[in-house]
């Protein structure tokens, strides 16, 4: 696993030992970030489910201002640190432990403001119906409470599903859905005035 574009290209990142985490694969980064090319330099950035953070890094590489990085997980936040200072990234960057369930007082509390957020969390939880509408109404929450600017967008890694929008996330719309292999990454924006 490396950093594919930017400042830190070619820096190959540590991983987690075990399959706590699921690394994006080096193809799936890259025609993601291809897809949002216009968008990353300059954005504040919002990596959930960070694992060993190398969606936020490459963000970062690639010019964003700034990332947030969420995981609850110890042993990831280390892996984190490792690369980021590998990076020489660490100054434009925040890691927080925390749920992603559980973050939103934390990032209202402290008035964080994103235009991306990426989440990937673990393939099977999001194959979970439950799971999935919990998810989307927390990208609502995050829409609602401006956490997620006007036009920000969020990004979700999962295998292939189709998404039916549960009523309470009022403030999402999916717009994009590119599939690579069994990874597919569905596009919402922020659709709150």
């Amino acid at each position: 696993m490396r950093v594919i574009a930017g400042s830190a290209r070619g820096i190959h990142l540590d991983s987690l030992i075990g399959d706590k985490t699921r690394p994006i694969q080096d193809r799936t980064k890259e025609s993601l970030f291809n897809i949002l090319s216009g968008v990353i330099p300059g954005s504040r950035v919002l990596d959930m489910y960070a694992g060993t953070g190398a969606i936020g890094i490459e963000a970062l590489s690639r010019g964003a201002m700034s990332c947030i990085f969420v995981e609850n997980n110890r042993s990831a936040i280390e892996v984190i640190t490792k690369n980021l200072e590998a990076t020489k990234l660490q100054n434009k960057a925040q890691i927080v432990l925390y749920d992603v369930f559980d973050v939103i007082p934390y990032l209202g509390k402290n008035n964080v403001k994103v235009d991306i957020v990426f989440v990937t969390p673990p393939y099977p939880l999001v194959e979970k119906s439950s799971y999935r509408d919990k998810l989307l109404i927390l990208f609502s929450l995050l829409c609602s409470k401006q956490i997620v600017q006007q036009e920000g967008l969020i990004m979700l890694q999962h295998r292939k599903t189709d998404f039916e929008m549960p009523q309470e996330a009022i403030y999402l719309e999916l717009f994009d859905t590119r599939t690579y292999g069994d990874t597919q990454c569905s596009f919402f924006k922020n659709t709150m005035k």
